[in-house]
Parts: structure tokens; sequence; C-alpha cells
């Protein structure tokens, strides 16, 4: 008879984001849920400009700044992870997610100093992670790593037997 164990080793992650995506706070939780896979969910507390800042509409005049494209609220998304088989003590490991923003051409009025939104536009992108994680023999994890998302992070967790 075959018995099915599920490990589900579990942690969480603060850090912050990388300024050439626009900085901020990101969090993230996680969970190892075989012998080489597991999974995360994160955000990154990023608006490059807060979506209520922003007239939701183009500029009624010709009279303005174009400010480029920025992200107008936080970023969301799932990563999966990969673990090498038979990492004891410390444990390497990699990932890849799929992370969702919404992006705006903004720009600024000359006059008046407000900002507008000329077009906007939903976007997923790919992210990558690299991280390390300690196994200590009480069972807690300590961890550190980078996401092309989130940024550099340092985590916290627990494993379970």
């Amino acid at each position: 008879m075959t018995s099915w164990h599920v490990r589900a080793d579990g942690w969480v992650s603060a850090g912050s984001a990388p300024a050439s995506s626009g900085g901020g706070f990101s969090l993230a939780a996680a969970s190892k849920t075989s012998d080489t896979f597991g999974w995360g969910l994160g955000i990154v507390f990023n608006g490059e400009i807060a979506g209520n800042d922003v007239l939701d509409y183009p500029v009624p005049h010709n009279n303005y700044t174009n400010l480029g494209t920025k992200r107008t609220g936080n970023a969301i998304g799932l990563d999966a992870l990969w673990f090498p088989a038979g990492a004891s003590a410390w444990r390497p490991y990699a990932g890849l997610g799929l992370y969702y923003d919404k992006r705006a051409e903004i720009a600024r009025s000359n006059v008046t100093g407000w900002l507008y939104k000329q077009q906007g536009k939903s976007a997923l992108n790919m992210g990558g992670e690299l991280g390390l994680q300690y196994l200590t023999s009480g069972g807690t994890l300590w961890g550190m790593g980078y996401h092309t998302i989130r940024g550099g992070f340092l985590s916290v967790g627990w494993a379970m037997p």
C-alpha cells in the first residue's frame, strides 16, 4: 500500500524591488510542496505613479510634457520554484514567474501640473528568481535571493517533518 506524504515547507520573503523597475517594497509567500518543486505568490507595492493621482483621459491641450510609460499600480504574480534533488541543509533554488501590472503613458500638463493618462494597458511580465535557503536542525528556514521583479529579499520560514 502506497502512503502519500505532502511536504509543505513554507516561508515569507520581504525585500525591495529594483530601482530600474520603479523600486518599492515586495512581499512573497511560498511553499516547497515536494522534494523538487514549490510555488510562490508575490506582490510589489511599487506603482511609479498612484492611479488616483492621474486623470483618466488625455491632456485636453497641446502644452504638456510626456513622462513616458509608468506603472500605475502594484505588480502581483505567481512563481514556480525548482529545488535540486538531494539538497540538505543548504538549499539553492531557481524560479520562473508571471507578474501582472497596469501601465500607462503619462503626461504632465505644463499649464496646471496635473497628470494625465494618454493611453493605458495591462502588462504580463516574466520574472526569474535565484535563492538560497538554510534549514536549521530545529526546522527554521533562513534565506536570501534575488527576483528580477521583486528585487533582493530575505526570507524566514519553517520546515515540516
